[in-house]
Order: structure tokens, then C-alpha cells, then sequence
């Protein structure tokens, strides 16, 4: 059985997670109840805890937030609802997260840090092949998932073509997508001057660089200038591809979104 954490303050909320809840069939324990960011860090110094459901003050919350970033970067957050339903479905999306993060893979030495960046990767592929329409569950689950792109700045998105062969890339590379996505994200990096990087290759030969600033970062570009910054890199990096992979690119696209959640909306045009 998963443990939850709840930190609240409100009665509601209280009330719809500690009401009438089968929580032996969702696969937790009845959660433990805190009201303060003080009484939250004191009971994860002294309680184990799978994930972490927060209603607080803003003030109260981003005190909580600053601390669970130093001390617990990878422990799941989810949202806490006033809603029964809601608490429902958010507590399945949490469960279903824990079981991914908690997969027996024996041919790899357990690292939660490792699974909780393959649960990150199989999301924003997820995202970028249009296969997400929600925006409010865009932000829920990069909050869940620790992710840190900041959901509330704008992002850049370049999408890149191949020679029009259509068999290039196989012809090229014999070892699948996943490990020429692991190769570029090794050639490309994986922050830039206060942005995150993450490389998706999807089905069809798509190839997609994302960029966004993480949380936290104090940059004041404008859109132009971060376009300008991350369209460089990748024209830069392009060359390490073609020398190192030898598969020839360039740049087809280069977007800006106002947020990474956007994304929800242009993927699925």
C-alpha cells in the first residue's frame, strides 16, 4: 500500500479526501493530515511518504514548495481537491505513476531518478504527438512528475527534417528510436542559460527539440532572444549529429508556445 501525505488547512478538502474513500482499493493507506508547511516537513523527516496532496495559502505553499525542491526533488505532487471525484481520479493518476516508478526491471540496476526521468520522457512524447488535449492535466502532471519546466513561461519548440527519403532514418540508423533519442539527448544537452532541453523522436520520423525555462531560473529573455538562443544550439548541435550519428538534419520549424501546456492545443491540431 502506497503512502499519501495530505497538507491542508481546509475543512473541504479535509473532508473529501478523509469522507467516505475505499482507499485500500485505489492502493494507499488512509492518508496522514498535516495544515502547515512546518507540520509537512516535520512528518516527511519522520514518515515515510509515496506522494504529497497540497491545498495551502500561496504564501504558506511556496514556502512547503522551496523545501520539498531541496529535499524531496522526486516525491510525486498532486493536487488536493475540495471535489470527491476529483480526489479520485488525481489519487489513480498518482497510483498509476507509483506503480511505473516501482516496475521490477531486472535488466537495470533501480534508480528512482532514472524512472522518474522515463516516466517524464514517455509524457512530453505523449504531448508532442498529439495524443494530450487537456491543459489543466498538462500542468497537473509535470507537478506530479516533478518535472522542471516551468508550466507559466513560454517555450520553444523546433521541429526537424530528414532528407525526404522516406527509409533515410533506417538506412542510417539500425538501433531504433529510443536509443537515437538517447544518443541526441546526449549531443544536444540537457539544460541551456536557464532552460531545459528534452529531444523526442516519434513515430514517423518526427524529431522535436523542446525548450523551456526551468523553474527557478531568473531569465528575463524575451521570446526573440530565447528563440535566437535555442535555434543556434540546435543548428550547432545538428553538426555534432551529422559527425557523430551520421544522419544529416536541419531545422524545418521553429515555434514559440506562451507555455509548455500549449502544446496540448498545437499537437492536436
Amino acid at each position: 500500500m502506497y503512502k499519501l501525505l495530505l497538507v491542508t488547512d481546509q475543512p473541504q478538502v479535509t473532508e473529501a479526501f478523509m469522507g467516505d474513500m475505499s482507499w485500500e482499493s485505489l492502493g494507499f493507506r488512509v492518508p496522514r493530515v498535516t495544515d502547515s508547511a512546518r507540520a509537512a516537513l516535520e512528518s516527511l523527516q519522520n514518515h515515510h511518504a509515496d506522494g504529497i496532496a497540497v491545498a495551502l495559502p500561496a504564501a504558506e505553499e511556496e514556502k512547503l514548495m522551496a523545501a520539498l525542491g531541496q529535499l524531496w526533488p522526486l516525491l510525486p505532487i498532486m493536487r488536493a481537491s475540495s471535489r470527491r471525484d476529483e480526489v479520485c481520479k488525481d489519487v489513480q493518476e498518482l497510483g498509476s505513476l507509483l506503480n511505473r516508478l516501482n516496475a521490477d526491471d531486472a535488466d537495470q540496476p533501480y534508480s528512482v531518478e532514472e524512472a522518474m526521468r522515463q516516466v517524464r520522457h514517455a509524457f512530453f512524447r505523449e504531448l508532442l504527438d498529439g495524443r494530450l488535449h487537456d491543459r489543466a492535466a498538462v500542468r497537473r502532471r509535470l507537478r506530479l512528475m516533478r518535472s522542471r519546466m516551468n508550466p507559466d513561461k513560454p517555450c520553444v519548440l523546433i521541429q526537424f527534417a530528414l532528407p525526404e527519403d522516406e527509409d533515410y532514418l533506417e538506412g542510417h540508423w539500425h538501433y531504433g528510436p529510443e536509443r537515437l533519442e538517447i544518443a541526441m539527448r546526449n549531443l544536444f544537452g540537457a539544460e541551456l542559460m536557464g532552460m531545459r532541453l528534452l529531444v523526442s523522436v516519434l513515430p514517423g520520423n518526427r524529431i522535436y527539440l523542446l525548450a523551456c525555462p526551468m523553474l527557478g531560473s531568473e531569465r528575463q529573455d524575451v521570446e526573440e532572444s530565447m528563440t535566437g538562443i535555442v535555434a543556434d544550439h540546435a543548428a550547432g548541435a545538428i553538426e555534432h549529429v551529422r559527425e557523430y550519428l551520421g544522419i544529416d538534419m536541419t531545422i524545418a520549424s521553429v515555434d514559440v508556445l506562451p507555455t509548455v501546456a500549449a502544446l496540448a492545443d498545437e499537437r492536436g491540431k
